[in-house]
């Protein structure tokens, strides 16, 4: 990890000039950055993670370039064969195939070549005190959202009765000595980081509402961020505080039954309205992480989980639509031996699949009115999603019609599930939900007529560290395992 922390972006340098002009070099690796303006154009780094390991392990979805069946039954286990088939027997196996993670290496890149580079530096850089608080401020949200996305996936999911002990991820701040190991910190630990660099961001008070694009940090931003955490820490009350405090800066959930192109299929010519999520112009996204989602094998299972007439299933661009419906004919047949499965191919709409959006905001505050028993509120917030997002010819409002928390938990996860799909949230919420009673489920995977499935206390809801960061790092040990 430690060639990622301090590094300056190439491109980054060749914007302004020779290396020599752009930065002076310290021991230890650190470069010294001497402007607002500089050390600007390090938030300005196009930030994509990859869903891969979520969605397939979640149960949503399979990436794969070929037969399944035949995969999964082979002697010798590959990495994919476990994770699909949830063998958790062969986790250690899973863990010795995992050289390398993306998430890890782009989640820790990220804090160390732009949110701590920042901070190491904005304190003693020419510029004005309004633009470095704004630096700042970015700065300590970005560190504090991708250490919450690594803590997701590398560690067990928050219970507040074993936080304290459950061995968690390293925090990594500027004040980091990067000849020195980092240290693994406890999940309790890493989650009171997160709130302390939000929370100090927030006092700061210098995001702007609107920020320049939706790839760099707004203030609502810093506010979902901070419900978000909460909600992983069963803070239910205070997520939905947090969650209020971002709406009420930006409440926008734009309409997917209008925001349509067409696909043209590709045996008979039929015309089928599909989504078109222009990048960077959704006014819901409040932090967008590039994604495009395409060629993601939909399980039956996340297919049949949708709600009727919900448009991020009937109007997804997928080869279901391409081959003009055509039974028997897919990609799910062709690449995976799967032809119950569909294919999503839509190469031309911006999927915020890592991000931040007012939708997630409105899912917290369900979720809390929900454990307080009031139902009608807990609708009302689903409503402000599921109007813009199911087919106005079968769409009836929920508000008012819901009297049990089993209904009501199930209209949750019904409405997270469409919303969350082509993101890494179904994982984080499934996994977390596994926490918290009423709300546990065993999931279940049929592949060609084998039944697997996935308890909520498997060990498989917590990725190894990859190999690279195990070898270098003497202070890691595996999580799954504890």
């Amino acid at each position: 990890m430690k060639k990622y922390i301090y590094s300056i972006l190439l491109g980054t340098a060749l914007l302004t000039g020779s290396c020599s002009d752009f930065t002076e070099v310290q021991p230890k690796g650190k470069n010294l950055l001497s402007t607002t303006d500089q050390l600007e154009m390090l938030l300005n780094a196009e930030i994509s993670i990859s869903t891969s390991d979520w969605n397939v392990c979640c149960g949503d979805m399979i990436r794969a370039f070929e037969n399944i069946p035949t995969l999964i039954n082979r002697p010798n286990k590959t990495r994919s064969a476990i994770l699909i088939s949830w063998d958790e027997t062969n986790q250690d196996k899973m863990a010795e195939l995992t050289s390398s993670d993306s998430d890890y290496s782009e989640c820790y890149g990220i804090i160390g070549q732009i949110s701590n580079a920042i901070l190491s530096h904005i304190d003693a850089a020419e510029g004005d005190e309004a633009t470095k608080k704004k630096l700042k401020c970015e700065a300590l949200v970005l560190r504090a959202y991708f250490h919450y996305i690594l803590v997701n996936k590398f560690a067990k999911a928050y219970n507040p009765a074993t936080a304290a002990q459950d061995p968690g991820i390293p925090y990594v701040t500027e004040e980091w000595d990067i000849s020195q190991p980092t240290e693994q910190i406890t999940v309790q630990k890493v989650y009171e980081n997160i709130l302390a660099d939000l929370n100090e961001a927030i006092e700061l008070d210098a995001l702007p509402v609107i920020s320049v694009n939706r790839m760099r940090i707004s203030k609502p931003c810093a506010h979902a961020a901070k419900a978000l955490a909460l909600l992983s820490m069963q803070e239910f009350d205070l997520a939905a505080e947090e969650a209020r405090k971002a709406l009420a800066l930006n409440k926008t959930v734009n309409n997917y039954n209008e925001m349509i192109t067409t696909l043209t299929g590709n045996i008979t010519g039929g015309e089928y309205p599909v989504i078109y999520r222009p990048i960077l112009k959704c006014e819901e996204d409040l932090f967008y992480v590039y994604h495009i989602e395409f060629f993601s094998g939909l399980s039956p299972e996340a297919w049949n989980a949708f709600e009727e007439g919900h448009a991020s299933r009937d109007k997804m661009s997928t080869d279901y639509l391409m081959y003009d419906k055509t039974p028997g004919i897919g990609l799910g047949k062709s690449y995976l031996g799967l032809p119950d499965y569909i294919f999503t191919y839509d190469i031309s709409s911006g999927w915020n699949s890592c991000g931040m959006k007012t939708t997630h905001m409105y899912l917290i505050i369900a979720e809390a009115e929900i454990h307080n028993g009031h139902y009608k509120e807990a609708m009302k917030a689903l409503d402000a999603i599921r109007i813009n997002r199911i087919d106005p010819a079968v769409y009836a409002p929920l508000e008012g019609t819901v009297t049990t928390e089993a209904d009501a938990i199930f209209h949750l996860k019904q409405t997270s599930h469409g919303e969350n799909i082509y993101s890494y949230y179904n994982f984080i919420n499934r996994k977390r939900w596994n926490q918290v009673e009423g709300y546990k489920e065993t999931l279940t995977r049929d592949i060609a007529g084998q039944i697997f499935t996935l308890t909520p206390d498997s060990p498989m809801w917590i990725f190894p560290f990859p190999q690279n960061a195990i070898n270098s790092n003497p202070n890691l040990s595996q999580n799954y395992k504890n």
